[in-house]
């Protein structure tokens, strides 16, 4: 069975006791770990078993095809419940493990073990996607980006259990930080709890420089400050900034997402202007309107960029984003490359 939305989260709280597995695919790599120790611990609620879960990887059964029919068939010594994670970098095994799901799906009192299998993204064509979205005792779920709303619900719900409000300015600039790594959103979030001493002092509010001082590594890893360097032609600058963000460990797809959403609100504007309204009144169209520190560098963005450009970075940055989504793809020189290329153009308009 294919789950989406609601019906996701709401299995992931209490999955369906005829169900034996679960498939959960996507590009947010932070999203299919976090549902996958969700259900883990509904399956197990004996966390501290270690002899009940059995953890096995795609080139386990590249080595030992029969490997993962075993482990789902095998009995419980103690007659305990069984879990059995299957953690896929690849498909090359896909059609033995699409048989087994049919089997299983067939004949589900064979199953003496749930599994749940973690994977990247999966296009509609990969056979164990296909299988478990056909069968009825299992289920595929698929784990994307939450939108920048999304992220701000979470942030702002999130905060408010330790009674800390977000000034909305804060939450504009942090948000494109946040998107696309749902551990990494979760991460950042609870280290601004922190921050702000978990509201112990009344009144408590994130503001703009909360954000600059800490968010996603600090101002100097800052997803605004690489994609303005990028676009502004600072090669070296970028360049540095994109390597501390990441040995700062920030996500190459929160960089990509910032990059594509400036570029958009550049063509935007663009467009606005071609219509008749000056600079200042074509960022003030905006929403939400350019930042009050930033106009001066997105005006410097409008001069070197023409529109037609905007629109090629913009394509080049969906290809990569099509590239990184490739499982086992290198996210972090795919970025680099495209942030180079980027820079190198906009220094040669200067």
């Amino acid at each position: 069975m294919k789950l989406t939305g609601a019906r996701a989260t709401r299995f992931i709280e209490k999955p369906s006791a005829d169900v034996i597995g679960v498939l959960l695919f996507g590009p947010d790599r932070g999203l299919v770990k976090a549902r996958s120790l969700a259900l883990s611990k509904v399956f197990m609620p004996n966390a501290d078993d270690a002899f009940g879960t059995t953890i096995l990887t795609a080139d386990d059964l590249s080595g030992d095809p029969a490997r993962l029919a075993d482990e789902m068939s095998a009995l419980s010594l103690l007659g305990d419940d069984r879990l059995v994670r299957l953690r896929l970098d690849h498909e090359r095994n896909g059609a033995a493990i699409s048989k087994l799901i049919k089997q299983f799906d067939t004949e589900p009192e064979k199953a003496e073990a749930k599994l749940i299998i973690e994977a990247g993204d999966m296009t509609p064509r990969s056979a164990i996607r296909k299988a478990c979205e056909a069968s009825a005792h299992f289920a595929a779920i698929g784990c994307y980006a939450a939108s920048a709303r999304d992220i701000a619900e979470l942030a702002k719900s999130k905060l408010a259990e330790h009674n800390i409000s977000l000034m909305p300015d804060a939450l504009d600039l942090w948000v494109p930080l946040l998107e696309g790594d749902h551990a990494l959103a979760l991460g950042e979030i609870e280290k601004m709890a922190l921050y702000k001493g978990y509201g112990k002092f009344e009144g408590a509010s994130v503001t703009v420089a909360d954000i600059r001082a800490i968010a996603a590594g600090g101002q100097s890893a800052s997803i605004d400050m690489i994609v303005m360097q990028t676009l502004s032609g600072a090669i070296e600058e970028a360049d540095a900034s994109y390597r501390r963000a990441m040995a700062g460990k920030l996500n190459p797809v929160g960089i990509l997402i910032g990059l594509q959403r400036h570029l958009l609100r550049l063509i935007e504007a663009s467009m606005a202007m071609d219509g008749g309204n000056n600079v200042g009144q074509a960022m003030r169209s905006l929403r939400p309107p350019v930042f009050s520190m930033q106009e001066d560098m997105f005006k410097r963005h409008l001069s070197l960029w023409p529109q037609s450009m905007l629109r090629r970075a913009l394509t080049q940055s969906q290809k990569a984003e099509r590239e990184i989504k490739t499982a086992a793809a290198p996210a972090e020189a795919i970025m680099g490359r495209l942030i180079l290329a980027l820079a190198s153009y906009a220094a040669k308009r200067t």
